[in-house]
């Protein structure tokens, strides 16, 4: 197996269409071949080839959030997937851990995203807290996305000092996020 790091401004085009084939298994995305699918917040990624397949992608975006009163440096996991053949054997947490590794160096204040309620144990174990009652909404504003609209729990680390400090203003709120149009972590 090995881990390669996809940064944006590689051209790839053999580890893209890796990427796209697990992702069009996994969600049945109608043959896309758009990666990344939202250009202006993609970081990186993080994805495991096994015979010259990709087994385990992690992708990271990243935004300003402006959020009562305060400017945060946020990064998200997205578009986590295994290939089916390769699950509960401990891939997604390693490469998740990479990836938050490479958050760790990008000065970030926080990592936030939303997962089904099905995945909230298995982001808890990687360190993340799901915050009941606060919502992540993606989108524009001209046309919000909202995660509680797609029943989506809202998982988040805090890194910084800064967001420490503020903890408590993430509780019971709607947490604004403008990814582009029909985008959400």
């Amino acid at each position: 197996m090995e881990l390669i790091q996809y940064p944006q401004q590689c051209s790839d085009k053999e580890v893209v269409k890796k990427i796209v084939a697990l992702e069009n298994m996994a969600w049945n995305n109608n043959g896309d071949t758009t990666f990344p699918r939202s250009p202006h917040t993609y970081v990186t990624s993080f994805v495991l080839i096994e015979n010259d397949i990709a087994i385990c992608h992690v992708g990271i975006r990243k935004c300003n959030l402006y959020h009562k009163g305060e400017i945060y440096k946020a990064y998200g996991l997205s578009e986590v997937v295994t290939h089916p053949h390769y699950r509960k054997r401990g891939l997604a947490s390693f490469v998740i851990n990479e990836a938050f590794k490479f958050i760790l160096t990008q000065d970030a204040d926080m990592s936030l995203f939303t997962c089904n309620k099905e995945r909230v144990r298995f982001y808890t174990r990687c360190g993340w807290k799901a915050i009941q009652d606060s919502y992540l909404i993606g989108g524009t504003i001209e046309k919000p996305f909202r995660s509680d609209d797609l029943g989506l729990i809202t998982m988040i680390k805090f890194i910084s000092s800064k967001s420490h400090k503020h903890k408590d203003d993430f509780q019971n709120t709607d947490i604004v996020l403008e990814l582009g149009e029909d985008q959400l972590w």
